[in-house]
Formats: structure tokens, sequence, C-alpha cells
């Protein structure tokens, strides 16, 4: 039994968090995990799905160097050309849209660019003629308004406690406006540059009131006049983007309403000829040298790392499983699909702009008589059981309204379409992925989150008992904060909940990120992509040396919790089958069973169940178990439940 326990300790299982960019922390610590252990499963949502699968190619192509090839993904991240952010390529209906969000990422301290000058630029080529000589108008007005409003009005007669009143509201009101809209900036010591442009930025917003500083006369109805035309500015300004921001959510809303569909709710297909032009590289969009669209790039380095073309779930050697969500059920599902009563069906044309030529052809399947909702006339295929692995990752990474989904049909009476999405929408975390009740090598998770206060480690993992408390805390600041909270709690309350368990938390490693680091940052520096890779390292030696030190004693120590927890669960089913024995005992032998229930027998029954020896036998063992290895009280109670499969 020595040697089985040495053996099983060569092995373990890995889960990994989605978080899109922040992908770039999982290859360097697989491949310091894979100096010990053989991957037995991988699995992850989102860009955790990108890295598992990377993984298991890996880790099939290991002989071949895999987890080296592995380790250069970095450095190939990490050179210069802003290679992240060239792998999200829009298609021809999004290219516009797309350029608003490269605009939104620029930095002066990253890219060397303006946010604002990219914004402006990208703004205005994404609305037509009409909609631009519209707020040309607006701006015209907002420009010279204030200087009209000055010379039109007249105060002759006018008390001078009114005119004073004027300007006494006026210099209190405006001040207390524009402080109260002014854009909020992080606390810290500026720049001369930082300040430079935050004092151009005033200066150039307040150029409509310079004619009027011309022409007023300083004295009581001239300050007055001064002060409704300063007024009338703040006014028109409002005015001015309250236009700009309706006429860009009612472009935004006839673009959905047209084009959603046909573009799978997403800016990024994952394929396609894109080439960044001359206003593309105005707004941010970095210039193409090369580097193919996603779902081409992860199709590629699939079939490198692994060294089999057009990989495939039965080509590995792991187990792999990937976390999507079906938004049309409202559901999540495991890939490769488990779930016995679905046949799935799939439209070529449909993963065409979601996925390369190549793997489209690979799919293969048998054809069907069903025609695809969305291409009429086009048939639909069976999807087989064994899918290429490009098309799970696919499907398991779509960010909603960044990627477009990938949409498969059933093979019912009516075919309807299903949209697949982020496997993190459902399952960020998926660390319920591959765990036993009684396991035989551990389940390791790779997870991140933000710096907590007064904690500037970058990595951290947790003690593997109760020693500590590894219930997770997040310091909520504002409004925004408040509500980053409520959606995370909404994605992810149920995989914290069990990552904070005794045998659990242990074995989790969590990566630490700054503003700025990862997400869906596709602008990260080749040094902030080199320490957060770095970071992750750390991860998988810290979990590597704990778990293989002193012989496996980290191991040995992870199973006897998990054994310790398991027991307690034999006990309280125990207790069930002790108490409620007799109610079903007497239920197998005299309830019918239905017609209807006869499917789960091999031979329909003629009458009561005609296994209702086997179940008394079954429930007298369990209420029979003696409670002495259960004495004792573990520091938390988890409960044994039946839940729904994926």
């Amino acid at each position: 039994m020595a040697d089985e326990r040495a053996e099983f300790n060569r092995y373990c299982d890995v889960t990994m968090r989605g978080g899109t960019t922040s992908g770039v922390v999982y290859p360097w610590a697989v491949v310091e995990l894979a100096r010990h252990y053989r991957f037995r499963s991988l699995g992850g949502s989102s860009a955790g799905a990108v890295a598992a699968a990377f993984t298991a190619a890996a880790e099939k192509g290991r002989e071949a160097g895999g987890f080296e090839k592995l380790a250069e993904v970095i450095r190939w991240f990490a050179a210069p050309g802003w290679r992240m952010a060239q792998l999200f390529q829009p298609g021809p209906d999004t290219r516009k849209l797309f350029r608003i969000v490269a605009a939104s990422m620029q930095s002066r301290d990253t890219t060397g660019r303006s946010a604002t000058t990219c914004l402006v630029l990208a703004l205005s080529g994404a609305i037509g003629f009409r909609a631009k000589a519209g707020l040309g108008l607006a701006l015209l007005l907002w420009l010279v308004g204030p200087t009209a409003w000055f010379l039109a009005v007249g105060w002759a007669g006018t008390p001078s406690w009114v005119l004073v009143a004027v300007i006494v509201v006026v210099a209190v009101a405006v001040p207390w406006i524009l402080v109260r809209v002014r854009p909020r900036r992080k606390s810290g010591r500026a720049g001369f540059a930082s300040w430079a442009r935050r004092v151009g930025t005033a200066v150039g917003s307040a150029a409509p009131l310079v004619p009027v500083l011309v022409l007023v006369s300083w004295d009581l109805p001239g300050l007055a006049s001064l002060a409704t035309a300063v007024a009338s500015w703040v006014v028109l300004g409002f005015a001015l983007v309250s236009a700009v921001a309706i006429t860009y959510l009612l472009g935004a809303k006839r673009f959905l309403d047209r084009m959603a569909r046909k573009v799978h709710f997403g800016l990024v297909p994952g394929t396609g000829s894109f080439r960044a032009g001359f206003w593309d590289r105005r707004c941010g969009v970095p210039r193409s040298t090369g580097v193919p669209p996603m779902s081409d790039w992860i199709a590629d380095r699939l079939d490198e790392l692994s060294g089999v073309a057009g990989l495939r779930f039965s080509d590995l050697t792991t187990n792999l499983v990937l976390m999507t969500t079906d938004l049309s059920e409202g559901r999540p599902y495991r890939l490769p699909f488990t779930e016995p009563a679905s046949r799935w069906l799939y439209c070529a044309e449909c993963l065409r702009n979601v996925l390369p030529e190549r793997v489209v052809r690979a799919i293969g399947g048998e054809a069907s008589d069903h025609r695809c909702p969305l291409h009429a006339g086009r048939a639909l295929t069976v999807l087989p059981k064994d899918l290429p692995v490009a098309l799970a990752v696919r499907m398991s990474m779509p960010l909603p309204g960044l990627i477009a989904a990938v949409p498969l049909c059933r093979a019912e009476s009516e075919v309807r379409v299903h949209w697949f999405s982020d496997g993190g929408i459902t399952s960020n975390f998926p660390i319920h992925f591959f765990d036993a009740l009684l396991p035989r090598w551990p389940t390791f998770g790779l997870t991140l989150g933000p710096f907590p206060p007064a904690d500037d480690r970058p990595v951290r993992l947790p003690e593997q008992d109760a020693a500590t408390d590894g219930r997770p805390w997040t310091d909520i600041g504002g409004v925004a904060g408040f509500a980053g909270a409520i959606l995370n709690t909404m994605l992810d309350w149920r995989d914290a909940m069990q990552s904070a368990l005794p045998g659990y938390r242990g074995r989790i490693a969590h990566v630490r990120l700054r503003d700025g680091e990862g997400g869906t940052n596709l602008f990260m520096r080749p040094d902030t992509v080199l320490a957060l890779a770095e970071r992750g390292r750390a991860a998988g030696e810290l979990l590597r040396t704990r778990f293989t030190a002193d012989d496996g004693a980290g191991t040995d120590r992870y199973r006897w919790i998990r054994m310790r927890l398991a027991m307690r669960e034999y006990q309280q089913l125990a207790e069930q089958a002790r108490q409620r024995a007799r109610l079903y005992k007497d239920l197998a032998e005299d309830y019918p069973i239905p017609a209807d229930l006869h499917e789960w027998f091999d031979t329909p029954p003629t009458g009561a169940d005609p296994h209702a020896a086997d179940i008394a036998l079954t429930l007298d063992g369990l209420g029979n178990l003696v409670p002495g290895p259960f004495d004792g009280e573990v520091p938390v109670d988890p409960d044994l439940r039946l839940s729904p499969p994926e």
C-alpha cells in the first residue's frame, strides 16, 4: 500500500480561475507543478479554460518538450508589439465599436497614448454624417453661446442688489457644480506631465469664455453679464454632454437591434482577416504584426504543445473538463458534454464566424434533417462526442459583449439556437471539478484576487486546516466597489464558500493583482506580463513544496483532513439510515413502480421494486456503522447533498 501511496503522490489535478488577460499567471505555475507531478485532470473557465487546455496539450507532448513550449508562451506575450491586444481582432461590422474599446484602454503610462484623444477619434468615427452634424451644431452652440448671451443681455435699470445677487449665486454655484462633476482621481502625487494635462484640459474647456473676458467691462453690470455668460457656459456644456450621450445610446441601440445576433453578441469573433488601418491605430488599436486572431492562435498553440494536428479530447492523456454557460437555458454545462439526453447540432456557417476553417472542418459528425434557424436552408450536423479541444475552449471563453458567443442547436422537434458564453458566468472557479469524498491525490486550485489591505504578499497559500480563518474578505470603499461586490458575490459565492473549507483552501494558491494588472486590460506592459507570470511560478512552487516536502507529508495531511470530513458525512448518513430505515424498507416492498419510471430499470418491474432486499441490506449496513471513528468535532460541518450534473 505504501507503493500505491507513493504512486498517487506523483499525480495531481488542477483547476484555474477565469480572468481574461490574467491568464498569463498560469503557464509558469503549471510548469512549476510539472517538475514533480503528472496531471490527471485539468479544468477551468474562461481564461482558466485556455490555460487548462494548454496544460493538457503540454502533458500530451511532455516528452517532446511540451512544458518548455508552454513556458515560452509568456515570453511571446512579453515581446514588443502588444501581442495580447492583437489577438482581439474585431469583425467587419464591429470594427468601429472595437476602436472605442481599445481607446478606453489607452494610458500614458503603458501605451503612451492619451485615452481622451483616442476616445474622441474613436467616437467621432463610430457615428454617421447626420449624427456628426447634430453634435457639431451642439458643439458650436457651446462655443459661441456664452458670447452671444453676454452680448444680448442688458442690465439697464436693474437694481444693484439684483446684480450683486446674480454675481454671488453664480460665483458660488458654478465652482460647486464643477467640483462635484470633476473626474475623481486616485490618491497619490501627480507628476508635472499629469498636472500639465489637467491645466491644459481646464484651459481648453474654458475657451468659450475667452471672448467674454476680452469684452467685459469690470463694473457691476459687466460682472453680472459675465456671471450669466458663465452660467450659460455650464448649462450648454451639460447640454452638449447630454447630446453626446443620447446620440451614442441611440446608435448603440440601433446597432444591437440590427446586428447583435449577426455578430454573435460580441465585438471579437475570434477568427477572420483583420488588419489595423490608419484610423484604427489612431484610436489605439495596435499595429498588425502578423499575430493571428484569437481562435486561430489557440488552435495553433494546442497543436504545437501537444504535437498532434487538430487536437481532440480523445488524443489527450489527461481528463480535461471545461465550463461553459448556456445562456438560452440559463445553466452551466461541462465540456465535453456529459448529459446523456442531449443531442447537439451545429451549423458550419455559424461556427466559421468564431473558429478557423480547419477546426470547423475537423469537427465532423453525421448529417441531420434539421436546418439552421440563423442561416435558412443550411443543414445542421450532429455534434460528435469527441470534440476538437479548440471548440471547447472557444465555447468556454466568450467574455460577454467583447468575445462573440458560440451558437449550437438542440435536436428537438423545433430546433432552437442555444448561445454558449463565458463559463465564468456560472462558475468562474470550478474548484468542485474532480473532487471526491475520499480523494487519492490533491486537486490544486489557482485563483486570482486583489491585494487585501495591509497584506502585500503577491501570493498566498492558506493553511490546510482551521489554524487560521480561511474566509475571504474584500474592502468595499464606494458605490463602484459595492456594485462590483454584488456582481462577484452573484457569480462566485458557491466557489468562494467551498474554497474556504478545510481540505480545500490549503490546496488553493491565491495570486494577487494590482489595478491595471490582468482583467480586461489588453495593453499590459511586458514587465507587467512577466511579473504576473512570476507570481504564478511562485504559486506553483508553494503548492509543489507543501505537498511534496518530507516525502509527501503534506499530501498525507490533506488526505487525513478529507478523510475526517468524509467520516463526518458518513456518520450523518448512518444516523439518517437508522432513523428512517423502516420507512424506506416498507416503501421499497410496497410501492408499485409506475410505468413512466420503468426506464430506470434494465428489465421493467411488474410490481414493487425488484431490488427491495438489496435496499434493505444497504440501509441496515449504513445504520450499523459504529460511532467510534466519528468522535470529536471538525472545524466545519459541510453538507452532503445531491446536485444536478453540469
